[in-house]
């Protein structure tokens, strides 16, 4: 069986149109894993996906870690009179020498990673809990990771699966046979798909969000003050006061007093012209 595990992203997405277009093995299914915080954009572009894909005998099905949603987790485990007040989004932290650090990441492995396998194991192979899988690979499992993001590449630790990267020609054979780079994905896209727009597929508030981003979630109103709400959430409790030094932003500055502007915006004037290529240092 070929499996996608697909975030709706840009190097997912072309795998799964790749591969409704012949370019690449026809898949069986695509698998969303769904946090409940995806950005408008993302939610849209998923529904053009899984009817373009349907089209092509390719359903895609969506799984999630909770029916609340990876924002409510969070805000109820902070919130928790229990002791339990981890929450596995890495937020930025900053002590009282004003030392910033990052909190443990564990979002992925639990809203992302961890849905899909249940799925893979219970709807796909039909096991029960905890019953023992084949020994044998039934499965190859696509994984969009393209040559700039190479190192995140490992094999399965299951036996009955295959972890196999596309764009790296890794497990199985790319389009031209090559490695693939993501802006060499995003220029396929654009000639094969000028009509869509692939968004970013990542949380509205996830702390990995560069300034761009982060001006990109600004451009819905909506989705900046719910961002803004949150950030301000994981500091103070309810009577206002501080109970911690968590931020979303790199800065550990609270997110609506930060300035997204570009150097442009500023009115400064950059000397570069997309012309540096970034690599002079190396």
């Amino acid at each position: 069986m070929q499996i996608l595990s697909f975030g709706a992203g840009v190097q997912s997405t072309a795998l799964l149109l790749m591969s409704c277009k012949g370019l690449l093995p026809k898949l069986d299914c695509a698998i969303f894993a769904d946090t409940g915080w995806e950005p408008k954009k993302v939610y849209d572009h998923l529904t053009w996906c899984i009817e373009y894909a349907r089209g092509y005998g390719i359903p895609i099905h969506t799984v999630r870690h909770s029916t609340a949603g990876i924002k409510e987790d969070t805000m109820h485990n902070l919130g928790s009179k229990d002791g339990n007040r981890f929450a596995s989004i890495p937020f930025f932290l900053k002590n009282d020498e004003d030392q910033i650090a990052m909190g443990r990441r564990q979002c992925t492995r639990e809203y992302k990673i961890a849905p899909i396998e249940k799925f893979l194991r219970r709807e796909i192979l039909g096991l029960k809990y905890r019953q023992r899988a084949q020994t044998e690979i039934v499965m190859h499992q696509w994984i969009g990771i393209s040559q700039d993001e190479s190192p995140r590449a490992k094999p399965s630790r299951d036996k009955w699966k295959k972890h196999v990267f596309p764009f790296l020609n890794w497990g199985i054979s790319s389009p031209n046979g090559k490695t693939w780079r993501r802006y060499q994905i995003i220029k396929w896209l654009e000639v094969n798909y000028p009509d869509i727009e692939v968004p970013r597929s990542a949380c509205i508030g996830c702390p990995y969000h560069s300034n761009e981003e982060w001006r990109r979630i600004k451009e819905n109103p909506e989705e900046w003050d719910e961002a803004i709400r949150f950030d301000e959430a994981i500091r103070f409790d309810e009577r206002g006061k501080i109970k911690s030094q968590q931020f979303l932003h790199r800065s550990c500055k609270p997110l609506k007093f930060i300035d997204l502007r570009t150097p442009e915006d500023k009115g400064q004037n950059t000397l570069w012209d997309n012309e540096c290529e970034g690599m002079c240092g190396l």
